[in-house]
């Protein structure tokens, strides 16, 4: 499954300086916290690893609000255009949902088929507290091979109807589920009597002032997907959004505090709530989403304790998790690291300049002295092997998913990756080696089990 990474610059020496001057400073005046972040962003800006918007508040009071970007002008376009916040609207969603139970039009143990018929028969016991916790055993747009420009309701309608008798059952694990928030959306439609869209405006944009947040690219078509993304705004508005949850002009607070109690699981645990990740930071709640389309990153942290919120809208595969935890210990004068890394990028700078071989060198050296200096997680590795292969490298992408494979030998992604990889370079017989241990290792993932049936 494809991981993308944008389009890499080379990296310049003062990555090796960058360590050094950010980690383990302690600044203690406001003024000195906002110099710091500004200076931490520049540096990551400096070596292509950050351009956007970034706004920190607590407790409602603006503390930095700042875009990077070169030139400086479209810095100050940056920080008041609207941009894609991907999955960050799964939270609206999960609004609507607590707006309708509220009013008595849906309740969360409703099975998903009273409000969604087309689902009927195709959904068994799967509920719209299901979906809002990614536990129906729906699996993810990618998984059920509709991952595709111009995705309709019916195409996710179709794979559940056609697939669903491979499912995981509902309750037994946390699995990320766009395709659950589609048909969340429908569900939405159906209780409300309105168009998704309309709700939203209506029950929550307008209310709010959140002027300059609306669907990407103007009105959707009926058969359109939402309520996975699809919305663009700005972090003025989104600190709109955030305040609207301090308080209680959406939802009454005990509503909104269910929505924070991550879903049981049978296997493995869950720290997703109703549209958000929650975990507990300093003994109280800490609500996080992540947001990716296209070249276009959000993120939100909102800390219920010392009531910090983090709102980074970005170009490129920014840290934002990082960057965010950087921001919080810098507001509390703790010593702080800044974000990792990427060793993709590091990687196609050095395949570029020596070969494949002086990469995977390079790695390997890199994964035994460089600490935490850099980001080792699969998704660098599958994103550079994406990228490789999108130039038409076939042999250097195999060669990147052959060494994520030996580095995270459970993950069917990776497995997945390397398939698509061999097969696009027609090693048919190795790519259904390498798809059939995917399938082993994820066997809900119908993707894998229909390219199978395909080289079959």
């Amino acid at each position: 499954m494809k991981y993308r990474i944008v389009p890499l610059t080379v990296i310049g020496s003062a990555l090796a300086c960058l360590a050094a001057a950010l980690s383990m400073q302690e600044p203690t005046s406001r003024k000195d916290q906002v110099e710091t972040i500004r200076r931490m962003l520049m540096e990551l800006h400096a070596n292509d690893e950050f351009t956007g918007s970034v706004l920190v508040a607590q407790a409602g009071i603006v503390i930095y609000r700042d875009a990077i970007a070169s030139p400086p002008n479209d810095a100050r376009q940056l920080l008041t255009s609207p941009s894609n916040i991907a999955s960050l609207a799964k939270a609206f969603t999960a609004m609507a949902v607590m707006m309708l139970a509220e009013r008595g039009r849906l309740s969360y143990d409703d099975l998903v088929a009273r409000h969604v018929p087309e689902l009927a028969g195709a959904t068994p016991g799967i509920t719209i507290r299901h979906l809002l916790t990614h536990t129906s055993g729906i699996p993810d747009v990618g998984d059920l091979g509709i991952d595709r420009p111009g995705l309709r309701e019916r195409d996710v309608v179709d794979a559940v109807r056609t697939h669903h008798a491979r499912f995981a059952r509902p309750g037994l694990r946390y699995r990320y589920s766009n395709a659950g928030y589609v048909i969340l959306a429908m569900a939405v439609e159906n209780a409300s009597g309105r168009t998704f869209d309309g709700f939203l405006q209506s029950a929550i944009f307008d209310p709010l002032g959140m002027n300059n947040t609306r669907p990407e690219g103007g009105p959707r078509k009926p058969e359109e997907t939402k309520g996975d993304g699809g919305l663009v705004s700005t972090v003025d508005d989104l600190l709109k959004w955030d305040q609207a949850l301090a308080s209680e002009k959406l939802v009454r607070a005990k509503t909104f505090t269910e929505a924070l109690v991550p879903a049981k699981v049978a296997e493995g645990e869950s720290t997703y709530g109703f549209g958000w990740n929650v975990v507990q930071s300093g003994g109280a709640p800490y609500m996080w989403h992540q947001g990716n389309s296209g070249g276009q990153r959000a993120f939100i942290g909102r800390r219920l304790g010392d009531r910090i919120t983090v709102i980074i809208l970005t170009s490129g595969n920014s840290r934002r998790i990082e960057i965010a935890d950087a921001i919080v210990n810098i507001i509390h004068g703790r010593p702080f690291d800044p974000p990792k890394l990427s060793i993709g990028r590091r990687l196609l700078v050095a395949i570029d300049a020596q070969g494949i071989d002086a990469a995977v060198a390079l790695y390997q050296q890199q994964r035994t002295t460089a600490g935490t200096r850099y980001d080792f997680s699969e998704p660098e590795l599958n994103g550079l092997g994406y990228t490789l292969l999108d130039k038409g490298r076939n042999a250097d992408a195999i060669r990147v998913f052959e060494l994520n494979v030996r580095q995270f030998p459970s993950s069917s992604n990776a497995f997945d990756s390397l398939g698509d990889a061999l097969l696009r370079s027609g090693r048919r017989v190795e790519a259904a080696q390498a798809y059939s241990r995917a399938l082993e290792l994820d066997p809900s993932n119908v993707n894998v089990r229909s390219k199978l049936l395909q080289l079959k």
